[in-house]
C-alpha cells in the first residue's frame, strides 16, 4: 500500500521535537545550517525511518519531508499560545408558542411552494424586529428541509 502522508517512529519524531523546541527562533539560513548537522548526528535513525518508507512506495526524500515539518508545524507548535478558551454564551429560547407558529407557517410553505426562500416568507411572518425570531425562523427552516432532502435520499436508494 502507497503512503502519501505519515507519521514518523516515535523515535524519530521525539527527537524532531527536541531539536525543534531548541532552534524555534532560528532564522532560515542558522536553521538549514543546523539541520545539516543535526542530520548527520542522526542518520542511522534517518535511514531506518527511510527504508522503512521505501518500501511503502513513498517516494520523496526523508529529508525535505522532516525539515518541511520541523519548520511549518513543530516550531509553530512551540511558538504560539495556546488559544484562550471562549465563554460560551448563554443560550436564549424563544417562546414555545412562537416557535409552533414558526413551525406551522414553514410547513404550509413547503407544501405550497418547496422552493420557496426562507428571507421571503419571513418578511410575511415577521411579528416584530427581534433578530432571535429571525434566527429561529431560517434556522427551523434549514432543519424541515434538509430532514425533508434526507427522507427524499433514503426513498430513492
Amino acid at each position: 500500500m502507497k503512503i502519501h502522508r505519515f507519521k514518523c517512529s516515535a523515535e524519530l519524531n521525539q527527537e524532531i521535537m527536541n531539536f525543534s523546541q531548541i532552534h524555534k527562533f532560528d532564522v532560515d539560513e542558522t536553521l538549514s545550517e543546523h539541520f545539516t548537522e543535526w542530520l548527520e548526528h542522526h542518520k542511522d535513525l534517518i535511514t531506518r525511518e527511510a527504508e522503512y518508507l521505501k518500501r511503502h512506495e513513498y517516494d520523496d526524500p526523508i529529508e525535505t519531508k522532516i525539515y518541511k515539518s520541523i519548520k511549518y508545524y513543530y516550531m509553530k507548535k512551540f511558538t504560539t499560545e495556546p488559544p484562550k478558551k471562549k465563554e460560551k454564551k448563554k443560550a436564549t429560547k424563544i417562546d414555545p408558542q412562537i416557535m409552533q407558529q414558526i413551525k406551522a407557517d414553514l410547513d404550509h410553505h413547503f407544501q405550497t411552494n418547496p422552493d420557496f426562500k426562507p428571507s421571503e416568507t419571513y418578511e410575511q411572518f415577521k411579528k416584530n424586529d427581534d433578530p432571535l425570531i429571525k434566527k429561529s425562523y431560517k434556522n427551523q427552516y434549514y432543519q424541515i428541509k434538509n430532514k425533508r432532502y434526507n427522507i427524499n435520499e433514503r426513498q430513492l436508494s
